[in-house]
């Protein structure tokens, strides 16, 4: 098997484009493409009506989205997420999420991402989330 390779980190030249308009607990350490391991009081955040735009430094053939919140307090969000392309959005996912969010869609190329804070969480206004993941997984046919 092969190994995954995750697209949304920053040694990889992945960006936030939206980085001016939102916060980073923790300055750039809060930044959700960091390439350490997981570190539980840095995060990222976006009110509502906000999105937070993740472009990629090349455009590449991915399935899986994968998102860990803040949710110490068991908090759900209302989010919306947007795969971008050839400065086309495609909507992914369009409900209320918490804890670790693992979205796999049709194998496509895509360019980045968006996810847009439809209507904050069950605690406050605010998207947060510390870690976000993008690759490719092999899907396996079960057996019958």
């Amino acid at each position: 098997m092969g190994t995954i390779k995750n697209t949304l980190q920053l040694k990889n030249g992945a960006l936030i484009s939206s980085r001016k308009s939102k916060s980073f607990l923790e300055g750039n350490d809060g930044s959700c493409m960091r390439d350490s391991i997981y570190t539980l009081s840095t995060f990222q955040q976006s009110s509502t009506g906000n999105s937070i735009i993740f472009d990629l430094l090349q455009k590449y053939k991915l399935n899986t989205l994968k998102i860990l919140f803040c949710n110490g307090d068991n908090r759900q969000y209302k989010i919306g997420i947007y795969i971008k392309f050839d400065n086309k959005e495609t909507l992914i996912y369009d409900c209320y999420a918490k804890s670790i969010l693992k979205i796999t869609f049709p194998d496509q190329q895509v360019s980045g991402f968006r996810i847009l804070n439809v209507a904050g969480n069950t605690y406050n206004i605010h998207l947060n989330f510390i870690k976000i993941e993008a690759f490719y997984q092999l899907q396996m046919n079960k057996l019958q």
